[in-house]
């Protein structure tokens, strides 16, 4: 029996997720947020083989929250994982705004490096994909997905906004994008 643990659990990845995982007989699985108590938070940890790492900001009130969530709840994962000599796979959900200059963008770059420092560190696996466009069920309009901000918007007979008509959009389907997770519990 694998033990998975998913951070982000109630965020859109984390929901489509939890949902397939709940569908295998051979995964025993659990899910945390950022306001998930942290003895709670700890003990899953020490419990987990594998961890998927969604939680995170993407449209904080405050744009300091990007660095907060993103890199320095990344920073405390490591850090207490390390305090218990633990190295359980770890799959982070980033983003190709990682390569950007925007608060954003620059939180998940440094929430990469921390991973990839703990790796050196430990040599626990570190599995990191830099999704875009991610879309399908529970995505949110103007919050999460441009796919469910365009369909909103289309059947509410609302304003459509294209930043760059020439520029080709690629999408990645939600479903997808959990098959491929899933292929890394095992391999």
């Amino acid at each position: 029996m694998t033990r998975v643990l998913v951070t982000g659990a109630k965020g859109f990845l984390g929901r489509n997720l939890t949902a397939q995982l709940s569908t295998l007989g051979d995964i025993e699985s659990r899910g945390v947020d950022i306001d998930t108590p942290v003895a709670e938070l700890h003990a899953a940890l020490r419990w987990c083989d594998v961890i998927f790492h969604f939680a995170g900001a993407n449209r904080p009130a405050d744009p300091d929250d990007f660095q907060k969530i993103n890199r320095d709840f990344t920073k405390g994962l490591c850090d207490v994982l390390t305090s218990m000599k633990r190295t359980p796979k770890i799959v982070f959900s980033s983003s190709i705004q990682a390569t950007l200059d925007n608060p954003y963008g620059v939180s998940k770059r440094e929430a990469e490096q921390v991973l990839l420092q703990y790796r050196a560190s430990t040599g626990a696996s570190i599995r990191i994909y830099r999704l875009k466009n991610v879309f399908g069920k529970w995505c949110r309009p103007n919050y999460n997905s441009v796919t469910a901000t365009f369909c909103y918007n289309i059947a509410n007979d609302l304003l459509l906004s294209v930043s760059d008509p020439s520029r080709e959009l690629e999408l990645s389907y939600v479903d997808d994008v959990v098959a491929a997770f899933l292929s890394e519990i095992d391999g």
